[in-house]
């Protein structure tokens, strides 16, 4: 018997993928890997922020994308092996995390304002603190527990950082939620 070759693994694997990606119907596991992919994208936006912010807030919002970029890191580490260790295959491509995000960049942002760049962030944060809600819902259902609880602890982070930047924009935690 032949052994299967890294491309025909791929092959398969593909195959898995476009079974499993239904956005009107997804299991835990594909939206937990389309906020692996986000948070991949959102570390670079992020980044964009932190190297081009200017104005009379520069110094505490360059500190505070720099925090933020370093929190993201952790947890695009921590659900990505939670994956893995439940079997299922995390995005590991640049292509596969723009497909998938959850989050968009724009390279125009690097000129936005000080303030509509937190305002971004505060999107972002709530897209995949949304998104981190159904998949706890579809984790627990699918009784897997450790991702229910990882993805949980990945919730109050984001949503402690959601607070933290509407009040540095002068706003409640909630405003703008619809």
């Amino acid at each position: 018997m032949a052994e299967i070759t890294p491309e025909q693994l791929l092959q398969l694997e593909e195959k898995q993928e476009k079974k499993e990606y239904n956005k009107e119907n997804p299991s835990a596991v594909t939206l937990t890997n389309q906020i692996v992919a986000s948070l991949a994208i959102l570390w670079t936006k992020l980044h964009q922020y932190h190297w081009y912010v200017k104005g009379p807030h520069f110094i505490t919002l360059h500190e505070k994308f720099e925090e933020l970029y370093d929190g993201v890191t952790n947890w695009y580490d921590d659900i990505a092996e939670t994956l893995l260790a439940m079997g299922a295959k995390p995005f590991s491509t640049t292509a596969k995390n723009v497909k998938y995000s959850l989050v968009k960049e724009n390279e125009a942002d690097k000129y936005r304002t000080s303030d509509v760049m937190v305002a971004n962030v505060v999107k972002d944060f709530r897209t995949l603190s949304d998104a981190a809600s159904k998949a706890i819902e579809l984790a627990e259902e699918d009784n897997e527990v450790v991702l229910a609880d990882v993805l949980t602890g990945f919730k109050a982070f984001l949503d402690k950082e959601i607070w933290m930047l509407q009040a540095f924009l002068g706003k409640d935690a909630k405003d703008g939620v619809e």
